[in-house]
């Protein structure tokens, strides 16, 4: 087979793949918190070849039909997250809050701790704070924060302290636990604005630059003009390599059917 199919072939799939990536950033851009995704190509090298002396290969297609080892092709380099904050919305309400600065709220998942920049928060029937999917907050001792709002309305001050007052007096109910980490690249998205820890080196680590913003949430920091953008030169760049390889194929006809002329 051509290796010019390979190439091209190979150009397409990841044309197809930054596609996906772009499409879910564009279906996201209303979501609170949402980081968008993006990706990098590299060139690669096939990692088999075979000799004439060998007896095996890592892949079992005739010789004829492999790509030639000489010939680089499109990888993928890596897929990252865009951890740049979005710009604050103010809502008014008193549990939606936002993180101005590099941190995640904690939450309790039935798979362990999970974090999130999503401050779209609610409060159970039992006054435990949680997220709108129902995942518990923790506060700093680990534990889910309870709130009593018989005492009157619930204020957070900048550093996560919760507290219920009518303006003259005040009960403390609990501080957020927030965290930040060394590379945020570090972590994998999970569905529902949660992340996890993909890699222990991604060094979890106590807030420092950070402050929440009660009545605010944070927008995605998904730029739709610039989505689009992307969009439409990923689209351009698939249908090239697909006339590239239609091309070949009308060349490779071509020559079958001259050689069939001269037989």
């Amino acid at each position: 087979m051509h290796e010019g199919i390979y190439i091209a072939a190979s150009g397409a799939f990841k044309q197809e793949r930054k596609l996906d990536v772009i499409a879910n950033n564009l279906a996201n851009m209303g979501t609170t918190g949402f980081k968008r995704d993006g990706m990098s190509f590299r060139e690669m090298i096939p990692p088999f070849t075979k000799t004439a002396n060998s007896s095996a290969s890592l892949d079992p297609k005739p010789t004829a039909f492999q790509p030639d080892p000489k010939v680089s092709y499109v990888g993928i380099a890596s897929m990252y997250t865009d951890a740049s904050n979005g710009t604050m919305r103010q809502t008014g309400n008193a549990l939606d809050l936002a993180l101005d600065g590099d941190g995640y709220f904690v939450i309790e998942t039935s798979e362990g701790q999970r974090y999130t920049r999503n401050g779209n928060l609610k409060l159970a029937e039992d006054g435990t704070l949680s997220t709108h999917e129902g995942f518990k907050v923790l506060g700093k001792n680990s534990k889910p924060i309870k709130i009593d709002t018989k005492g009157g309305q619930i204020s957070i001050s900048p550093s996560g302290a919760i507290t219920v007052g009518n303006g003259q007096q005040s009960t403390p109910q609990g501080d957020l636990q927030l965290v930040s980490f060394r590379d945020p690249t570090k972590l994998a998205k999970q569905g529902n604005g949660l992340y996890r820890i993909e890699d222990p080196s991604a060094g979890k680590q106590p807030i420092k630059n950070v402050s929440v913003q009660q009545g605010f949430l944070e927008t995605s920091n998904v730029n739709p003009i610039e989505e689009m953008t992307n969009m439409i030169v990923t689209m351009r760049g698939f249908e090239a390599y697909q006339k590239i390889i239609q091309s070949i194929d009308e060349a490779d006809e071509q020559a079958v059917n001259a050689i069939g002329r001269l037989a």
